[in-house]
């Protein structure tokens, strides 16, 4: 495998629990288990963004959300759907956002919680995607994630074993 620079995550459910029908300003931003200190640690060696389908919500506000869950300053880019025009599984938005992190898409993988959003697109966009597999969770459409995880502590010893 090629070196990696860059480390995509989707933001509901892989980084801030999602609150389903709500948008972005009216959840209680909960970090998911693990993600302020997985961030952290990955901060260190890669370049961190975020790729999120959205509705009413652009950039702004997931910047806001984001700096409420205490991760703003981890993440070096992010790109949501309705700012950008196109939305996951659309390799338009991987590549905007290995180019807002500035790293060469090929060198850049997703983690995310849906398997026909960010794992497909990742792949279509010619990454690899991580899935992260919560409980209850089945695989759907004939999407195979290059790796799975059943919860994002896991994500930094499969990337230094995978990528190092």
């Amino acid at each position: 495998m090629p070196a990696l620079s860059g480390i995509f995550f989707d933001a509901g459910n892989t980084l801030v629990v999602e609150e389903p029908g709500k948008h972005l300003w009216e959840m209680a931003i909960t970090p998911l288990p693990d993600a302020l200190d997985v961030l952290t640690a990955l901060k260190r060696r890669y370049r961190l963004g975020v790729i999120s389908n959205t509705v009413g919500s652009g950039d702004a506000e997931l910047s806001q959300v984001l700096e409420t869950a205490g991760m703003r300053t981890l993440i070096d880019a992010l790109v949501t759907s309705r700012d950008f025009g196109k939305a996951k599984p659309d390799p338009e938005i991987y590549r905007e956002g290995a180019r807002r992190l500035g790293v060469p898409l090929e060198l850049t993988c997703m983690v995310g919680d849906r398997l026909d959003t960010d794992v497909a697109g990742a792949l279509r966009a010619g990454i690899g995607a991580v899935w992260l597999r919560h409980p209850g969770a089945v695989m759907v459409g004939g999407v195979t994630p290059t790796h799975t995880i059943a919860g994002l502590a896991e994500l930094p010893a499969w990337l230094d074993a995978t990528y190092s």
